[in-house]
């Protein structure tokens, strides 16, 4: 296994509410970076995007909830 850092990106997808998917995407900050006021950057550098699905076409809206439901019946 290689020490050198890859990029990664990892897809989440929720239904929710406002303030629920807000509560969700703190905890992910959270469980990302523990300490916000450390100095520097981060162990390990990371992004948030967080995009409404509204804004997504209905082919990729239809996509998402079908991988919910997917996960769900797991």
């Amino acid at each position: 296994m290689s020490d050198t850092p890859e990029l990664w990106k990892v897809v989440i997808a929720l239904e929710a509410t406002a303030d629920q998917k807000d509560t969700l995407v703190d905890r992910f900050v959270d469980a990302i970076c523990p300490d916000p006021n450390h100095d520097g950057w981060c162990d390990t550098p990371w992004a948030l995007c967080v995009t409404e699905g509204a804004s997504l076409s209905a082919r990729e809206q239809g996509r998402l909830r079908d991988e919910i439901k997917g996960a769900m019946d797991s």
